[in-house]
Parts: C-alpha cells; sequence; structure tokens
C-alpha cells in the first residue's frame, strides 16, 4: 500500500514539475497556438481596418515583458507607415498604435535619427580632440498638445511642432539643425574652470562649422574623470540651452559663469519643491 502512495506522490510531482516546466516555458516564449492565434487576428485585423493598403507584417514576436504578441507593421511604399499591433494570448488584437503615424511620431522619430546620424560622425571620430562619455544630437520636435500643457516648462521655445511634419517628406537635415539642433556633451578634464570650458565651446562649436553641421544650441558639462572607486566629484561647469550664436570668444567666459549660475539657481529652486 506504502508502495502505491509513494508512486502516486512520485507521479503527482512529476506532473507538476512538468506543469511548472510548460507554464514557464509559455511565459518566456510564448507558445505555439497562441502565436497561430495571434498570426490569424494580424491578419483579419489588418483586412478589415487597412484594407486596400500595402502594409505588411514585417515582425511577429511574443514580449516577454508583457506576455503578449505583437507584430510590427510597415508600408512598401511609405517609409514613414510603421506601426505595432499588440495581441493577447487568445488572439484579440487589443492595441494599435497608427496613430502615432497620423500624429506625425514616426517621422519625427526618423528625422530625429538623421540629425543624430548627422552629429554622431563629429562624436564618434577618433579625431574628436574632447574626451566624452556622453555625446550627441537631438532636433526638438515636440507635440502640440506638450507645448499646450502649462505643466510642461522645459521645452525650448525653438521646438518644432510635430504635427507640423509631413509624411514621408524629405527635410534638409541640416537646415533643421539649425532650427531646431540640441547637442548635449560631457566633457571630463582633471581643471574645471571657466576658461576651460569657454575653450573646449569654441572648438566644438569649429568642429561642426567645418562639417557644416548645424546646432540651436548645446547643453555643455565640465566635470571630473569618475574615480576607480566612488561617485564623480561634485565640481562641474554646466550650461544648458547655450545658443549657436552666444558660442563667440569675446566675453564668452562672463556668458558661460552667468548661464551656469542661472542653472544653479534653478535646480536649487526645483530640489527645494521636493523638501
Amino acid at each position: 500500500m506504502k508502495k502505491k502512495v509513494l508512486k502516486i506522490i512520485a507521479l503527482i510531482i512529476a506532473v507538476a514539475l512538468i506543469v511548472g516546466v510548460c507554464w514557464f516555458a509559455n511565459a518566456l516564449n510564448g507558445n505555439p497556438l497562441s502565436k497561430m492565434l495571434a498570426e490569424k487576428a494580424v491578419v483579419a485585423y489588418l483586412a478589415e481596418n487597412y484594407a486596400h493598403t500595402d502594409y505588411y507584417v514585417e515582425k511577429l514576436a511574443y514580449s516577454f515583458k508583457f506576455g503578449n504578441y505583437y507584430a510590427h507593421i510597415r508600408s512598401e511604399a511609405s517609409m514613414d507607415t510603421q506601426f505595432t499591433l499588440y495581441i493577447d494570448m487568445i488572439g484579440n488584437v487589443y492595441f494599435d498604435t497608427f496613430d502615432d503615424v497620423l500624429r506625425g511620431a514616426i517621422t519625427a522619430r526618423r528625422l530625429e535619427q538623421e540629425y543624430r546620424d548627422l552629429t554622431d560622425q563629429i562624436f564618434d571620430n577618433p579625431s574628436f580632440p574632447y574626451p566624452s562619455d556622453i555625446g550627441y544630437g537631438t532636433l526638438e520636435i515636440y507635440p502640440q498638445e506638450a507645448l499646450d500643457d502649462p505643466q510642461v516648462n522645459d521645452i525650448p521655445d525653438y521646438a518644432l511642432v510635430q504635427q507640423d511634419l509631413v509624411l514621408d517628406q524629405i527635410y534638409d537635415i541640416r537646415e533643421l539643425g539649425r532650427q531646431a539642433g540640441h547637442l548635449i556633451i560631457y566633457v571630463e578634464s582633471d581643471t574645471i574652470s571657466f576658461e576651460l570650458a569657454a575653450q573646449i565651446m569654441l572648438g566644438i562649436r569649429a568642429e561642426f562649422d567645418k562639417a557644416n553641421i548645424p546646432f540651436r544650441t548645446m547643453d555643455f558639462v565640465l566635470q571630473l574623470p569618475l574615480p576607480e572607486e566612488g561617485p564623480r566629484p561634485d565640481e562641474e561647469v554646466r550650461v544648458k540651452d547655450f545658443r549657436y550664436e552666444d558660442i563667440y570668444q569675446e566675453n564668452l567666459i562672463d556668458r558661460i559663469k552667468a548661464a551656469h549660475e542661472e542653472l544653479d539657481a534653478y535646480y536649487a529652486e526645483q530640489d527645494a519643491k521636493y523638501k
């Protein structure tokens, strides 16, 4: 009798282990049945909602993070028509990001990447003379609702409106950089001074002028190197949204110092709100 009970217990444990492994595998990778349901759901959804288009499924995959399937959809003819469908495990499409196409978000993303690629030609060049762990360029483009929101107060006055962008239009990316290009660069040095910050900022402008890569503003931080142990020392020179036209030799040190002090005061004011 005891042997029979032990066999039953062993069988229960084995079944429980198999179920557990299957459940874990399903959570990690999905399962063939759910994938088949997702594939059918995507085909039906596209036929119902986007008939007479050239949209196709670029990729269908399982998301371990969200526990569902997603399908990346693209157009053969439109480079800015890209969106995602999200499908639950029983084959229901429950979210569609096509509105991002209509609102100009995909066009904005394309233009931001084009400008980033342009500025990377400078920052990623081995001959770039300023050691930096952060250096990139972006375009300041925001949706109209963010520009209209009184709670959003950190949008620059030169920002482009996302909804004004034209789907698939080829823009002069350098001209957009002149209008709304924003550089962010952190430079490390054993010496921290406003004089050195001015020298480096002039050098960065010269590098970009030589390459004919315009920008509108620069966030610049001159900081000490990160030590082998412990946090980076606090001593630094930091300016935000420093205008291209203000980066010239005469009185530049004074302008940087004033911008640094203004930014320090702003951060202190913001910190005080949360104390």
